[in-house]
């Protein structure tokens, strides 16, 4: 182990040393964040760290940062269709598979960048399964900078530091047990989360980490310039000119736009999901769910660390916390009181939290169309989650 470290550690100051103008180069080309960016659920905003700190700082922006639910930018008052052309603008950041975890390494890692801003987080019902986030979901959205730059970051609790590293190399060792394959070992962000995790000294850690973070830095501001530059400059249409906040006018305009896009089905979902994901195998999927709970699950810590970490930067974070589909899945088997053991749950750790505003929707899990599929927030749903940014930017 002793060799191997040295050995990396001589590598990476190697490379950090012939590059040493290429960060500074980088910078000094690096195009201005556009604003089209925002509405775009970049990977490079999910696993670095440059394009959330250019994001956050742009006047009246304030991040989004979920999961799935982001990409349903064909729903009207999704927020980046609903704030186009406002004087806010949201950033979206998040794609399928972004747990409390992945925005826990997000936020942590950003240092002091945002530092006092206001976010808006989103929760995901079907990420509080009792194995909590699988391991292949993880490593598909792990960052090792940010990883690096929350162990290397003195501000930060030693208790959340250790919370993350444990939960880390638990990942690490079941993806390894899941494929065969680890991909990490080795590199600063698993010896030094190792070290954290066993109660190590990190201390030898250190100067391969920070030679590493450099690299990976360096990396970041590349891949940055290039989804700047390739960006193709389209605006989602304007609708804001014409409606306003007038919050009757968009519920119209979001129903018309829900009869137009659900016509197969009776459980208000979206032709296109209930075709592909249901449909014919609707009646083999009664009952599926008879066996399911979200009582116990990893997810919940996950949760705590998230919050203490936007406690610890002083963020102001209005917290989504989404309804299941009631209808569906009093069909599927998972019933209303099962449900709210999971509702109750997130409640009480989100109380926990004074720079926590609660928007809780789980009493619309029954409404028509507030959910666009089994999952993910509709017509009405997006509507109820930008009359709540409106209010909490004001």
């Amino acid at each position: 182990m002793k060799k191997r470290l040295l050995a990396a550690v001589a590598a990476a100051v190697a490379c950090a040393a012939a590059l040493a103008g290429v960060s500074a180069a980088i910078r000094g080309t690096m195009p201005a964040y556009p604003a089209a960016l925002a509405a775009v659920n970049a990977t490079e905003k999910i696993t670095g760290t440059w394009l959330v700190s250019q994001g956050a700082s742009q006047e009246n922006s304030i991040l989004v940062v979920g999961s799935s639910e982001l990409k349903t930018t064909d729903i009207l008052t999704h927020p980046a269709n609903f704030f186009a052309g406002t004087d806010i603008q949201v950033d979206l950041v998040g794609r399928g598979s972004c747990q409390s975890l992945i925005h826990a390494l997000l936020i942590g890692g950003q240092g002091q960048a945002l530092q006092g801003k206001k976010i808006v987080l989103i929760t995901a019902p079907q990420s509080y399964v009792p194995a909590g986030i699988a391991s292949d979901l993880f490593m598909a959205n792990y960052s090792q900078l940010q990883l690096l730059n929350i162990l290397l970051d003195e501000t930060i609790p030693d208790e959340l530091r250790t919370y993350l590293a444990a939960r880390v190399q638990q990942l690490f060792a079941q993806y390894a047990e899941d494929t065969g394959q680890r991909p990490q070992d080795g590199t600063a962000g698993d010896l030094l989360s190792a070290a954290w995790a066993e109660g190590w000294s990190p201390a030898p850690y250190v100067p391969y980490a920070a030679a590493s973070r450099w690299l990976l830095e360096t990396k970041d501001l590349t891949d940055a310039w290039a989804c700047i530059s390739g960006l193709e400059e389209t605006s989602p249409e304007v609708h804001a000119e014409a409606l306003g906040y007038d919050w009757a006018a968009w519920e119209t305009a979001a129903m018309e736009q829900a009869a137009e896009m659900v016509t197969n089905n009776d459980f208000t979902m979206q032709d296109s999901y209930y075709a592909t994901y249901i449909g014919a195998r609707l009646e083999q999927q009664a009952g599926q769910d008879a066996d399911l709970r979200y009582d116990e699950s990893p997810e919940y810590d996950d949760l705590r660390c998230l919050l203490e970490l936007c406690r610890l930067r002083d963020l102001e974070v209005l917290f989504v916390h989404v309804p299941m589909h009631g209808s569906w899945y009093d069909y599927t088997g998972f019933p209303a009181d099962r449900r709210a053991v999971y509702y109750e749950n997130v409640r009480q750790i989100v109380g926990q939290y004074d720079n926590v505003e609660l928007l809780d929707l789980t009493g619309q899990e029954y409404e028509p169309y507030f959910l666009c599929d089994t999952m993910h927030l509709g017509w009405k749903g997006w509507l109820a989650v930008d009359r709540a940014i409106v209010d909490f930017v004001s």
